[in-house]
């Protein structure tokens, strides 16, 4: 209902700014059609690693949302508080409905550092793990900053990769996200 709702406000608000009749009926597609390949990437959640990534699908949803709100409240009849939610709650609707399927607790993110560590031998009971997180203790207090894998290769005297899956594992801690 939501989304035919949104649908023929924006149709509208497109022959009102001007659209022939075939692109009107066209251009919701196209904001729509962001918005759901958005929510794919939410709910795909790409590699941690992929920050690029991430943001462009952060970035495409809201600005979706934005121009679909916009077009559905301009599209309403009048700016009176009732035709204003009924046009607006689709994309409000949507907005929390990604959300809430976007946030499942209990269930690790793919890419995140539970993930790695169970593929990459990175155990919460591993020392070099332990000690790690020392040193970004350590990176903190006079950098206040977390210590980049380059650092802690060296710190260490371990390889690259194994450097960089336990910076994973110590930011993956650091939002949030607990291993093991």
């Amino acid at each position: 209902m939501a989304a035919y709702a949104s649908y023929v406000h924006q149709r509208e608000f497109a022959g009102q700014g001007g659209a022939d009749r075939t692109s009107a009926m066209l251009w919701p597609l196209s904001v729509d059609g962001l918005l759901l390949l958005a929510t794919v990437g939410f709910l795909k959640r790409p590699p941690a690693h992929d920050r690029r990534s991430r943001h462009v699908v952060r970035l495409a949803f809201f600005l979706g949302i934005a121009v679909s709100l916009a077009a559905n409240v301009a599209a309403a009849p009048s700016l009176a508080w009732q035709p204003v939610l009924v046009a607006g709650w689709p994309p409000v609707a949507l907005l929390l409905a990604v959300e809430l399927l976007a946030d499942r607790p209990g269930e690790p993110a793919a890419g995140t550092a539970a993930e790695s560590s169970m593929h990459d031998g990175a155990d919460v009971d591993d020392p070099l793990l332990a000690r790690a997180r020392q040193v970004d203790a350590q990176h903190w207090q006079v950098y206040q900053r977390p210590v980049s894998a380059e650092s802690l290769r060296k710190e260490l005297h371990i390889g690259a990769g194994r450097s960089r899956q336990l910076v994973a594992t110590i930011r993956a801690n650091h939002n949030g996200h607990a291993c093991g």
